[in-house]
């Protein structure tokens, strides 16, 4: 058996990724992978078994990497000055890495994300502590108290949503700033202070 080299790996999962981005999921194949990253399509069995093998490790490699930049977040610190640096989070990650993003909604979009047999363990690996932010905020009674997945969805959709905005010219930010889509996101989940 040949010995894997990581850089490969990357092109390889790369040229995926861009393939699902330019043409979609369903245009995904062995051949065009190989051709895409400049290697032979026997190559692609050195690092995964199977197509299904390959989308899976892309699916989990953009995931840990997007989990790895937004996540820096004091975990017990102020849940209203951590909800807003966690958007900051987002926001900056996705002026660099938008694909990527946009990548993983295509993947939830789609049907072979089932059959790619990816436990939510799996899914959610490097993301566990934003259920503890989660949870610190709503025992501090400042977010509303509801699944923590539906507290990220209304800090993390709005933002990827914005940027895609900007990105296709729907949407110009001088005009509708950041700041805008923050304080929206800030009034669905932070409750009112008592006054």
């Amino acid at each position: 058996m040949r010995a894997q080299d990581d850089e490969k790996r990357k092109r390889i999962l790369d040229s995926t990724s861009n393939i699902i981005m330019t043409q979609g999921i369903a245009a995904v194949s062995l051949s065009k992978i190989a051709k895409n990253a400049g290697i032979a399509s026997g190559t692609l069995y050195t690092y995964f078994k199977d197509k299904n093998d390959m989308l899976r490790a892309l699916y989990l490699n953009r995931k840990e990497r997007i989990a790895e930049a937004i996540t820096q977040l004091d975990i017990n610190g102020d849940p209203r000055q951590g909800f807003n640096h966690f958007m900051d989070l987002i926001y900056d990650y996705g002026q660099e890495h938008l694909d990527e993003f946009v990548l993983i909604r295509e993947f939830g979009q789609s049907p072979i994300l089932k059959s790619l047999n990816i436990s939510q363990a799996e899914a959610y690996a490097g993301f566990e502590s934003l259920e503890e932010f989660v949870q610190n905020g709503v025992s501090k009674q400042v977010f509303f108290d509801i699944d923590f997945q539906v507290i990220l969805d209304y800090a993390y959709t709005p933002v990827i949503e914005y940027l895609i905005s900007i990105q296709n010219g729907n949407l110009d930010p001088n005009k509708i700033p950041f700041e805008q889509i923050k304080m929206l996101s800030t009034r669905a989940i932070i409750m009112e202070e008592s006054k």
